[in-house]
């Protein structure tokens, strides 16, 4: 009986904590902290300045700047990385980095490269325009994800400055992220997540931030796609904004934070703007929390207005017809629920909801089902 007190203890310290965690990522923008690059190794570049040529040199990078090898003495030029614009810094072309690039198989296209650009991601922060470093760690980026080697893209992240690295490089590190959850690297995901947000102004990523979020919501990766809308719905106030704080609501009450979600209710009610998405979208998280509630009879009038209201397309279409399965199924109304799985399975047979219940034991068994995350 002890043993089962302190691990029901353990549980809800626990849950109490996550809770807490999110509504402070809710409040507090993170930030960003960079890779440390005192123990890089130097790389040696091809420099040319304004006046001409310097040659091959060694060159470090440093959380500032990078540091040019001066051949006479022992000192190096220092040069910000805002200040780049007296110099060109470039890779030399060699025969075996132009085959490493033509290699067709992505697998081998990253193993020939890693030797060749693993070195250069410290340098990914050099001025666009001033080095063809950029165009190369993209192609070594890119095969990595086209070979679904989600762990050394991840590595790889790790040993760039994310706020000052090239957008368009940038950018591939949100699909390694969702892949990192889908294979189980919750952690990793979690944490490069949580970099890109805070390296980032949403101003440039928002369209990506919710691209992404919305994924990780089809695929139920609850907490990670509210990590991302609710930095996507920071200090929104028109119509798009309250789009977003109604799924931070929705998300809420599947991380098991109740107040949470009636936070961004609340904030989405003050949004004067209006339309058939976010009335839908109120009324199924109102009967998601009259489900969560063990009120059934209830959640299915709130479910039935949503799925009335929101649009067949909308990711809220296949939420409120698993809610509406699982409310008739817990009144053991079987025949209705068998129903709408079949519904489900023709408008979502890939939906991670229709998966999820697909999987379950046939709908006479249903009787306890409860909304998991």
């Amino acid at each position: 009986m002890n043993t089962q007190t302190t691990l029901t203890r353990k549980v809800l310290l626990h849950a109490v904590s996550f809770v807490l965690s999110l509504q402070l990522l809710a409040e507090e923008p993170l930030l960003y902290e960079g890779p440390d690059f005192s123990k890089v190794d130097p790389v040696r570049l091809e420099i040319i300045q304004q006046s001409g040529p310097m040659g091959a040199r060694f060159v470090l990078p440093t959380r500032e700047g990078i540091e040019i090898e001066i051949l006479e003495g022992n000192g190096a030029i220092i040069v910000g990385w805002d200040h780049m614009d007296q110099f060109q810094i470039n890779l030399p072309m060699t025969d075996s980095l132009n085959r490493a690039l033509s290699q067709q198989d992505p697998a081998r296209r990253v193993e020939m490269l890693r030797p060749e650009i693993e070195p250069l991601l410290p340098m990914a922060s050099i001025k666009p325009g001033s080095t063809n470093i950029h165009i190369l760690i993209n192609k070594y980026v890119t095969a990595t994800i086209q070979a679904q080697q989600w762990l050394m893209a991840y590595e790889m992240s790790q040993k760039m400055a994310l706020d000052r690295s090239p957008a368009e490089i940038v950018k591939n590190y949100y699909t390694v992220a969702v892949n990192l959850f889908i294979t189980g690297e919750r952690e990793k995901a979690l944490k490069l997540i949580d970099q890109l947000v805070a390296a980032r102004p949403i101003e440039e990523s928002r369209e990506q931030t919710i691209q992404v979020a919305q994924r990780l919501l089809e695929e139920r990766l609850f907490e990670p796609s509210y990590r991302l809308y609710s930095h996507a719905a920071r200090g929104a106030s028109d119509l798009a904004g309250k789009h977003l704080m109604l799924r931070c609501a929705y998300l809420c009450l599947e991380l098991n934070d109740a107040e949470g979600a009636e936070r961004y209710i609340a904030q989405a009610k003050a949004i004067d703007a209006d339309d058939a998405e976010s009335r839908g979208a109120l009324q199924l998280i109102h009967g998601v929390q009259a489900f969560q509630e063990g009120k059934p009879d209830l959640a299915l009038n709130h479910l039935g207005h949503a799925l009335s209201e929101v649009a067949p397309d909308s990711s809220f279409k296949q939420i409120g017809l698993y809610f509406n399965f699982l409310s008739y199924s817990s009144l053991n109304n079987n025949e209705i629920a068998q129903n709408i799985l079949d519904e489900m399975s023709l408008l979502f047979p890939k939906g991670a909801y229709t998966s999820l219940l697909i999987d379950k034991p046939a709908p006479e068994d249903e009787s306890n089902i409860e909304s998991s995350s």
